[in-house]
């Protein structure tokens, strides 16, 4: 039973960007095409790479994850590029962010019907957990939220 709670903790936190990104319809409008800072991409750009890290979670890694399992990440550079280039296709914001709403809600479920954290798999020859791997993205998240939170901040002014 200590661990269902874990592991409920652990997916509910994961799921905390979704009311977050569904708020982001009322506040981010005029700027979500702007770049964050000089060099940066634009909330266009940083939802769209979230949500393609999902897709590939949901695609290529969740389903492969078992005990003794080797997966391996994808190429990080060409993904993120592969990301940018999809996020041009998006002239709505509201789309995106149902996009990015239903992808992370088909993850979540995924996820929630394969969570066993006394699996254990390898990712790019390091050991992981279903626990460990959820995290890498709820830390992931939260990077990109404090980004988007602070662009957000900062235009106000």
């Amino acid at each position: 039973m200590i661990v269902a709670v874990k592991q409920n903790k652990v997916l509910d936190q994961f799921s905390d960007l979704l009311p977050w990104a569904e708020n982001l319809k009322d506040t981010a409008q005029d700027l979500w095409l702007k770049p964050i800072s000089d060099g940066k991409w634009s909330l266009r750009e940083i939802l769209t790479h979230i949500m393609y890290w999902d897709r590939n979670s949901l695609e290529m890694m969740v389903p492969n994850m078992s005990e003794g399992a080797a997966l391996f990440f994808a190429d990080i550079e060409k993904h993120n590029q592969e990301a940018a280039g999809l996020a041009q296709s998006y002239h709505s914001l509201d789309t995106l962010i149902d996009d990015l709403v239903i992808t992370r809600r088909q993850l979540f479920v995924l996820l929630k019907e394969k969570y066993n954290n006394t699996e254990k798999f390898t990712i790019d020859n390091r050991n992981y957990t279903y626990k460990k791997f959820v995290q890498l993205f709820i830390h992931h998240d939260e990077h990109h939220r404090r980004q988007i939170e602070g662009f957000l901040e900062q235009e106000k002014v």
